[in-house]
């Protein structure tokens, strides 16, 4: 199983927080309210998916499934520096630029308050900053 693996300079607290709730998800992905333990997406262009939270340990780990199958797991670790080393693994199948593109906008937003999805309806299909 593939892992990819990202360093920020924000602590893990901040880094889990993007993660694991709803307002630090909107900030970078997509709207995501939750409900029992469902996180229920609502990506640019109306497409939805409900995602089930399978592990939450708070700073440390994060796990969330698919109806599909697919599982992601998002390990932290406070690094030396007072940052965190994210380790992301289960990354497979048809979603990977997109994994990407999530994970570099996670980075731009946690370490520096940055938005980079284009917000324009008419550049979605084929745009990693949809």
């Amino acid at each position: 199983m593939p892992t990819w693996k990202l360093h920020f300079k924000s602590g893990p607290s901040d880094v889990y927080r993007a993660l694991s709730t709803p307002g630090g998800r909107s900030r970078y992905w997509a709207d995501a309210p939750e409900t029992d333990a469902t996180i229920h997406f609502t990506a640019p262009g109306g497409d939805t998916a409900d995602v089930r939270i399978e592990e939450a340990t708070l700073d440390r780990r994060y796990r969330i499934s698919w109806e599909s199958g697919r599982l992601l797991t998002f390990d932290l670790a406070p690094s030396e520096t007072g940052g965190t080393d994210l380790t992301v693994s289960g990354v497979t199948g048809p979603h990977l630029s997109d994994d990407v593109a999530i994970l570099m906008r996670l980075k731009a937003w946690v370490d520096f308050g940055v938005d980079l999805r284009n917000h324009d309806e008419n550049r979605r299909t084929g745009y990693l900053d949809h």
